[in-house]
């Protein structure tokens, strides 16, 4: 009990030290610790480990209310724990690594501190001043200690709860509730922490962790004064650096297994084609622990194609104690937050350090040699959307520093790019996993019908077609020998493809869909919505005035539309508040959208890895979801066109492969094959229906029928931030 103890009227730290004499001593008898304080920082918990195994023996607690600037390890340490509370699998893994709590406490400060705060027995409160235009901060220090018997302990002086405090001089005066001349004393400052607590306090005002994230209060701080020292050769020295493990807090599917298991096997090389859906994030970060637990230490460097991949890595990542500087144009300061992490990684002050970059800002001289710095035997390179990497502009991304290296990708193969696709396979020794979306669906993945819907050109677009292709003939023999020749090459193909893609008959029959769906629905009495509409580039806008004409709540998803904006909106369309979604090529890769029902294909380029990742968007699981359907508008020839009009058959060639992938796994196959079977028969080109998007292809030798602008499009089209720069 607090009685028990010879406490000092006065601790200070030329005579005393702080920590070890008062503060340990009373926490050990406590079972509430309150204490008011302007800077903490988590190295602090290691100083006082001995006293808190105390306090939590006696099934205590402690609050602390602290400024809102805080080390971003720890905020995210807090946060982290926070979310644990209501995350039973978070929880557990938060858990996995506390054997002995003193040990945890001094060996794995962060990881312990999230487990404190989940379990209940921390609790952290952020105190902001009421007047928001205050330049002041709370800076108080005081703390209440109380026992069983309800003996309490005050103290109030000028140390703060850091490192750096115990090193300073400080001191604190210290009141007893049992001495009749201090309990005034005593009951001034529980007072003054109750109120504060409470919320009570008139200068400020205080915050619970989950409020404090979303309100935006915490400034993260950063220190030439590192907040740790190392360990000495001769023991001598306080070892407090972060040596917390990452640890997977999910429970794996046996093909996750299978894929990680498989890439150990092969010296932790390889590239991973997984249908979109199937959980390629989490099984890459599960596979990154596996790394981690081989070589007891890990820097990994994840790169994706898109800012807004960026902020979802991050998310995933941070569940598995991974602690993220994110790399882009995007991000402030991004390089010399990455340089400090590395240095302490090199140092030993940690055993995990963790970049993750834009494709574009990866493949820039600054990021490259920021990698060349990091130790090659734990160095592993994450690549997802692979297949983007693969473009002559971005392999200098595929750093040859990483001796571990991960590739992801529903479709790594490059569309008609062979030396592409080559240099993949080299970099990452092959593929060394596949989990095809016919081994998903049903388990893992919704099962869908796909429904084909023929949309016949007009006889003008047919004859522009055709003019158009008679030019391309032409040009793609100069092409071989002129760069110029190619520019104009590359135009023209653009050029036709917009003829498939915005024909006039689309929209209609769109429109017509949509009517007979909503009429159907209110037959029903049912809702209608979670709607998907996927429209050529320079075509949503007419197409969200069309849909809005039928009294639908519609909205645009196209890269005008601010990165901050879209989670709101795909939460709207989650609720159906939004009842259609009118995209371009901004939901492709990356974004989910499981609440997807229905989805309506206006357009698609030839290349597989654009149609494929559009319908992974549909088949995405989520509660009351049974089947996804697939409208798909397939260009064909006019209705007149003679059955071996060149033209025609090269129309349905561009239109062939997405057919042949989207029915192959349908649930409907046999009947969306009778929609174009009549056709196909009339051009003499039934046999496509028993062939792959590929075969079709090569077969045909089209290649002047493939689109092969479109990785230089996406990039135009996504330009405004969706991509970040290379600075």
């Amino acid at each position: 009990m607090l009685q028990s103890l010879s406490l000092e009227p006065v601790y200070d730290s030329s005579e005393h030290d702080i920590v070890r004499d008062l503060m340990v001593p009373c926490l050990s008898q406590s079972t509430v610790y309150l204490r008011g304080v302007g800077f903490f920082a988590s190295g602090w918990l290691r100083l006082a480990a001995h006293g808190l195994v105390g306090l939590v023996a006696n099934g205590g607690r402690a609050t602390f209310v602290v400024s809102p600037i805080l080390q971003d390890e720890d905020w995210d340490a807090m946060r982290l724990g926070a979310i644990a509370k209501d995350n039973p699998a978070i929880k557990a893994a938060l858990g996995r690594t506390i054997q002995d709590l003193e040990q945890s406490l001094q060996e794995e400060t962060r990881n312990t501190l999230a487990w404190l705060v989940a379990d209940g027995a921390l609790e952290f409160l952020i105190a902001v001043p009421r007047d928001r235009q205050s330049q002041g901060d709370y800076h108080d220090k005081v703390g209440l200690f109380l026992d069983e018997q309800q003996d309490k302990v005050a103290f109030h002086g000028s140390f703060n709860d850091s490192i750096k405090g115990s090193l300073n001089g400080e001191a604190f005066s210290v009141f007893r509730s049992w001495d009749s001349g201090q309990a005034v004393y005593v009951a001034k400052h529980e007072r003054r922490l109750k109120d504060l607590a409470a919320n009570r306090n008139g200068q400020f005002e205080v915050f619970a962790i989950p409020d404090a994230a979303r309100e935006s209060l915490i400034r993260l701080r950063t220190t030439i004064f590192r907040p740790y020292q190392l360990a000495t050769n001769s023991g001598s020295g306080l070892a407090i650096a972060d040596m917390s493990a990452p640890v997977c807090p999910y429970n794996l599917h046996d093909y996750q297994k299978q894929a990680i298991d498989e890439w150990l096997k092969n010296d932790c090389l390889g590239l991973w084609e997984m249908a979109t859906g199937t959980g390629k994030t989490i099984t890459s970060l599960a596979g990154a622990t596996a790394a981690f637990s081989l070589k007891q230490k890990l820097a990994m460097v994840v790169l994706v194609p898109y800012l807004h991949l960026l902020d979802q890595w991050e998310h995933e990542a941070r569940a598995f104690g991974f602690d993220p500087v994110l790399c882009s144009s995007a991000h402030d300061h991004w390089y010399p937050k990455a340089s400090s992490r590395i240095d302490d990684f090199k140092s030993g002050a940690t055993n995990h350090v963790t970049l993750m970059a834009v494709h574009a800002t990866a493949s820039g001289g600054t990021f490259q040699k920021l990698l060349c710095r990091l130790p090659k035997d734990c160095l592993l390179l994450v690549a997802d959307e692979v297949h983007s990497l693969g473009a002559a502009k971005l392999r200098n991304a595929l750093s040859p520093h990483a001796d571990l290296r991960m590739g992801l990708s529903a479709t790594p193969r490059r569309w008609f790019d062979e030396e592409g696709t080559q240099v993949l396979l080299s970099y990452f020794r092959g593929i060394v996993f596949e989990f095809g979306l016919e081994q998903a669906i049903g388990k893992y993945l919704t099962p869908y019908d796909y429904n084909p819907v023929l949309v016949s050109l007009t006889a003008d677009e047919m004859t522009a077609f055709q003019e158009l292709s008679a030019r391309i003939a032409l040009a793609a023999k100069k092409a071989q020998d002129d760069d110029t020749a190619q520019t104009r090459l590359e135009r023209l193909l653009l050029e036709r493809a917009r003829i498939i893609w915005a024909a006039e008959n689309k929209l209609p029959a769109v429109m017509e869909l949509l009517r007979h769906a909503k009429s159907q629905a209110e037959r029903n009495h049912e809702s209608f919505g979670h709607l998907l509409i996927y429209c050529a580039p320079g075509e949503h806008a007419a197409v969200l005035r069309s849909v809005s004409s039928l009294g639908l709540r519609c909205h645009e998803f196209v890269h005008t539309v601010p990165l901050r904006e879209r989670t709101q909106l795909l939460d709207a369309f989650g609720k159906g508040e939004i009842q259609v979604l009118v995209a371009m090529k901004c939901l492709d890769e990356g974004v989910d959208v499981p609440s997807t029902r229905t989805a309506i294909f206006m357009a698609s380029t030839t290349n597989p890895r654009e149609f494929v990742q559009r319908r992974g968007r549909v088949l995405r699981r989520a509660p009351g979801k049974t089947v996804a359907t697939i409208y798909d508008l397939i260009t064909a020839p006019p209705i007149d066109a003679g059955p071996w009009d060149e033209g025609g058959r090269s129309v349905l060639r561009h239109e062939m492969p997405r057919f042949a992938e989207f029915s192959s796994a349908a649930q409907n196959q046999y009947a969306a094959r009778r929609v174009v079977r009549d056709l196909l028969d009339r051009y003499g080109m039934l046999h496509l229906l028993d062939l792959r998007p590929w075969d079709i292809y090569h077969e045909s030798g089209a290649s002047g029928d493939l689109d092969p602008t479109a990785q230089p499009e996406e990039i135009q089209l996504c330009s405004g931030g969706e991509y970040g720069n290379g600075k």
